[in-house]
């Protein structure tokens, strides 16, 4: 049988609580950071009341 260390992996889910957007599950706290940074609540909204009329 195999040998296998089993690795704790952490994740962190950037959450906007101002519109409710989640952003992607990153394995870096600076990219979960970068894609707060980057967030606009009027772009999320807009895309998804394009992917709400499709």
């Amino acid at each position: 049988m195999a040998d296998i260390d089993i690795r704790e992996l952490r994740a962190y889910e950037p959450y906007c609580a101002d519109c409710g957007e989640s952003g992607p599950i990153e394995t870096s706290a600076f990219l979960a950071f970068a894609w707060e940074q980057a967030h606009d609540c009027a772009t999320a909204a807009a895309s998804a009341e394009v992917a709400q009329a499709s």
